[in-house]
């Protein structure tokens, strides 16, 4: 039995160069803010590829970071709400192992108000010109009237 085949795949398989898969996922990471750049906890954050239908959640943590690691390329629609701000929405292009970082600005949102009437009693009646009021009958014996003492 020879030996030199085997020492020669021995060799080859020594020497020869380790083959790393490549990484093909991108990540999007950012920190959200208010106008005055304050950070923002407890963001909604929604990433979602339009092409796929797929949407990944997150929020943002206590210094206002959130982060999307592990994405596929491709161009997304990033969102970001906060209860009293306006919704922050942005396209994004993810690339092969890049990272993009996007810091959402969060706007204060207009106020509403709503008035909500349940019940009134109404003070002018418009549908009847007479007045009337029922009153009891001891009242009415109660009442001064010229002639009765």
């Amino acid at each position: 039995m020879s030996k030199a085949p085997v020492i020669a795949a021995l060799a080859a398989v020594l020497f020869s160069m380790p083959c790393w898969p490549q990484a093909s996922n991108g990540r999007v990471s950012g920190t959200v803010q208010d106008e005055s750049r304050a950070v923002v906890p407890n963001a909604n954050i929604e990433l979602t590829n339009p092409a796929t239908g797929v949407t990944h959640r997150s929020r943002s943590n206590d210094t206002g970071f959130y982060a999307f690691p592990g994405l596929v390329p491709g161009t997304y629609k990033l969102a970001a709400e906060v209860p009293g701000m306006q919704r922050f929405v942005a396209s994004v292009v993810v690339q092969v192992q890049q990272s993009v970082v996007v810091d959402p600005v969060m706007r204060v949102a207009q106020t509403t108000s709503t008035v909500e009437v349940v019940e009134a009693t109404p003070l002018v009646t418009t549908d009847n010109p007479t007045l009337g009021r029922v009153l009891e009958r001891t009242r009415i014996e109660q009442l001064p009237i010229n002639g009765r003492s």
